[in-house]
């Protein structure tokens, strides 16, 4: 049965993730995450971009621009991504992970001398639609690397979590709202989704 398309509305929120193909690693090294870093700012303008050293050399009329999207909270893992995004004009969800994906996807490929796609498929997207709902995703989203039991340097480019706790700013998260965020809270939920999905499988085995 084929999964129902969620819809991309504009002025929504949707939470957007995706993992490379074959569950296979996608950010090997720092450079890598600086590198989709920058794409996530690059590449979010209503202004057509040519490509990543484009969008760089005209750095100021890119960010100056009208976004695709809000980008609410992001978290970059070694095999996968997790972004909040706000839709601000239609299509604009869709024109945003095109560049980002296809943009960074020829990166790797130069850079790794391989071809293909890297990125499994289309993203994926959970529209949010209450408050719990992105309270709850913030959390899950900012510390991710917890649900994962990832261990990761605590960077600006990996999780916007730093910015959330007011140690460090985030140049995506431009138009974020002051919102009341606990990183204890936040851990505290991640650990247990993490305990919870250990349990889930041990009792899979089991059977």
């Amino acid at each position: 049965m084929s999964r129902k398309i969620v819809p991309l509305l504009t002025g929504e929120i949707y939470h957007v993730f995706n993992r490379g193909v074959d569950k296979r690693e996608v950010f090997a090294s720092k450079r890598d995450y600086l590198r989709f870093y920058q794409s996530l700012d690059l590449f979010n303008s209503i202004e057509p971009v040519i490509n990543f050293d484009f969008a760089l050399a005209h750095k100021k009329i890119f960010t100056n621009a009208e976004r695709l999207v809000n980008i609410k909270a992001y978290s970059l893992l070694p095999n996968h991504i997790h972004l909040i995004l706000k839709q601000n004009i239609d299509g604009g969800i869709s024109e945003f992970m095109k560049r980002v994906s296809g943009g960074y996807t020829s990166y790797y490929n130069l850079d790794n001398d391989r071809s293909g796609a890297l990125f499994q498929g289309t993203f994926k997207r959970v529209h949010v639609n209450s408050d719990e709902q992105y309270n709850y995703l913030l959390a899950y989203v900012n510390e991710n690397h917890f649900v994962h039991n990832i261990k990761m340097e605590r960077e600006i480019c990996h999780s916007s979590s730093l910015h959330y706790q007011n140690i460090s700013r985030s140049k995506l998260l431009y138009s974020v709202e002051q919102v009341d965020y606990s990183f204890k809270d936040a851990v505290f939920l991640a650990n247990d989704i993490y305990l919870r999905r250990l349990k889930s499988k041990s009792s899979d085995t089991l059977e």
